[in-house]
């Protein structure tokens, strides 16, 4: 093999902020159109790999794992003998952490059905029996979601209902043993004091001590956004906050459920809101640690655009991901906004066009330098999904320099002299990011970077320094 290697630097004096960019990949399905589209839902493993759960017609629950290039058969992992609760505005919900992987569905009938959960423990090539979640008594259950700590314990809420259909509240149950059983529920729509939305699903983020559970209330015709608010890792919610001024009055039942992050003390909400006439995506962030909320709409106004709905979002540290369906002229659009500064920009008013067709809910995962977003096609009847690369990009000091050291024939590496290489990645001709590993042999100044498994091609490397300095490079593997 011969290796050259040649790196070139630049001075970044643009915002972060400005300087955004995601390479999209194509698109393609999950699993064929035998398997159904309904209500997508997506987590990443311990090593970013995908993990979609959705719903079918027939009321089936399937599971999927991306492998490298594709996805794996779906699996089903629903009751065999009933039906599970599916449609397009909820169904089946996953949550991950690492390689613990739990998903949780509702039973029919809604009357009678039980919500249960599976976990798996091995980045779901293997899940177990099905364990009841919510409690036995006179009381319907809806709308399962879960979510999980730092530790990998999962959270799962869900509505919670008087047999006559009435008293709607959402309540949250926590298990401190990775799933295999949980805590009584304990209600956390408390503090608005009326019936939650009957058809909107909830959501729960949690983080350290604090957990947030949003949900969409009800109240003389009224459908605002609120929060309630735990500093006791779910035990008990005593506070609550109204996410959403707008004053929302909508015709008939909304269906859209609120998504969340929380960034330090900070969480952002994304929900649908707005007027009769048309209804937008709108950003919430509260503080929760001081009583401070600012709310604005994600995109502001958009000419032609009548309708945002059904949004997400996603984040690992200071970069977030959210996602919505769009409606334009009578097309609609899967669309997202994504930022590397979340905690100090927000959201950008620009986003991207993930696709155009017939779609109707979406969800996104990021993590591993990649956004994921599927979504539920219409015309193509299945599970879509596509994937974008992003990169960080940061303020250059002048005048750097770093010394490569060419391998020597039949070396399996090259090596770097420069000090505190936090990171370094090949980029692929299609805009692929692969991880490589690091290692310092003798001393912390010299690193050696294993190439012996690269195919031959060029590649652009992306080295960066404990200081947040991005060096760039050509490699050219023949």
């Amino acid at each position: 093999m011969k290796f050259t290697l040649t790196f070139f630097f630049s001075l970044l004096l643009t915002p972060v902020f400005a300087q955004r960019v995601i390479g999209w990949l194509g698109a393609g399905p999950v699993a064929s159109k035998v398997h159904g589209n309904l209500h997508p839902r997506i987590k990443l493993d311990k090593y970013d790999n995908p993990m979609v759960v959705w719903g079918d017609d027939a009321g089936k629950v399937w599971f999927a794992k991306w492998g490298g290039e594709t996805f794996s058969q779906p699996v089903s992992l629903g009751p065999p003998a009933s039906m599970v609760f599916t449609s397009s505005w909820a169904g089946p919900d996953i949550g991950a952490h690492g390689d613990t992987v739990y998903v949780v569905y509702k039973e029919m009938p809604e009357e009678t059905g039980r919500i249960y959960i599976r976990h798996s423990y091995d980045g779901g090539l293997n899940f177990s029996a099905a364990e009841e979640v919510d409690t036995k008594g006179a009381y319907i259950t809806r709308f399962p979601t879960v979510t999980t700590d730092e530790t990998g314990n999962p959270f799962v809420t869900y509505m919670k209902s008087e047999k006559d259909d009435a008293s709607h509240r959402y309540v949250v149950t926590r298990s401190t043993d990775l799933g295999e059983s949980f805590k009584k529920d304990t209600m956390g729509s408390v503090q608005s004091g009326f019936n939650v939305c009957e058809c909107s699903p909830a959501a729960y983020i949690a983080s350290g001590n604090a957990g947030v559970l949003l949900y969409r209330n009800s109240f003389e015709g009224l459908r605002n956004i609120w929060a309630g608010v735990s500093n006791n890792g779910g035990i008990s919610f005593n506070n609550g906050q109204q996410i959403d001024s707008t004053n929302f009055k909508p015709e008939t039942c909304p269906a859209s459920g609120p998504g969340g992050v929380i960034v330090g003390d900070t969480m952002y909400t994304v929900f649908m809101s707005g007027s009769r006439d048309r209804q937008f995506v709108y950003m919430g962030k509260l503080s929760l640690s001081k009583p401070s909320l600012s709310v604005a709409p994600l995109t502001g106004d958009i000419a032609n655009v009548s309708t945002q709905n059904f949004p997400r979002i996603a984040g690992i540290g200071n970069a977030a991901a959210a996602v919505w369906t769009q409606t334009s002229g009578g097309n609609n659009f899967v669309c997202l906004s994504f930022t590397d500064a979340l905690n100090v920009f927000g959201f950008p008013a620009t986003y991207d066009t993930v696709a155009e067709g017939v779609m109707l809910n979406a969800d996104v995962a990021i993590g591993g330098g990649y956004i994921y977003v599927v979504w539920e096609d219409q015309v193509t009847r299945s599970v879509m999904f596509r994937r974008g690369v992003y990169y960080k990009k940061k303020v250059m000091s002048e005048n750097t320099s770093v010394l490569i050291n060419q391998p020597a024939k039949g070396q399996k590496y090259f090596s770097v002299v420069m000090q505190n290489i936090v990171s370094c990645a090949l980029i692929d001709a299609t805009g692929n990011p692969i991880e490589m590993d690091i290692s310092y042999p003798k001393n912390k100044d010299v690193c050696k970077v294993m190439i012996d498994d690269m195919e031959p091609g060029t590649y652009s490397v992306k080295i960066e320094d404990k200081d947040g300095r991005v060096y760039s490079a050509k490699l050219d593997i023949q």
